[in-house]
């Protein structure tokens, strides 16, 4: 396998119409061993939207773009559901904080797993992604 699956969920606001039969949005986001996004869909309810966020962040890197993704997010996705998408790929990018992107070899593979044995050069660690985190919200 040469890939990871993450997701991350995030309630939706009152005021979107398909509020009333899902509650939260779903973002799932496929990536390769370098962390770049190879696919992402949503439980977005309009298929433009859904393609829209893939072709979005599809080529960005999960470890090296975070708030370029966001920054993506906020500029682009002008719909009513865009704070719920941006604390969703928050969740994804917890997820990806916890694999082996960015653990390496402390995560235990599976049998006959093909194991990561190392990160690209330029990945922060996970010790990187929690402090620039907490300096963002800092800044917030």
């Amino acid at each position: 396998m040469n890939s990871f699956l993450f997701s991350g969920y995030a309630r939706l606001p009152q005021d979107v119409s398909h509020q009333a039969l899902y509650k939260r949005v779903g973002v799932v986001v496929e990536v390769d061993r370098t962390g770049r996004v190879i696919r992402c869909t949503s439980t977005l309810i309009m298929d433009l939207a859904r393609d829209f966020l893939n072709r979005l962040l599809s080529g960005r890197s999960v470890l090296t773009e975070r708030a370029e993704i966001e920054q993506l997010v906020r500029y682009y996705y002008r719909g009513h559901s865009q704070s719920a998408l941006i604390f969703a790929l928050r969740k994804v990018f917890e997820a990806v904080d916890q694999s082996p992107l960015v653990l390496g070899d402390t995560v235990e593979a599976p049998p006959g797993a093909d194991v990561v044995t190392a990160q690209p050069a330029d990945a922060p660690s996970a010790g990187q992604h929690v402090q620039a985190g907490r300096a963002k919200s800092r800044q917030n």
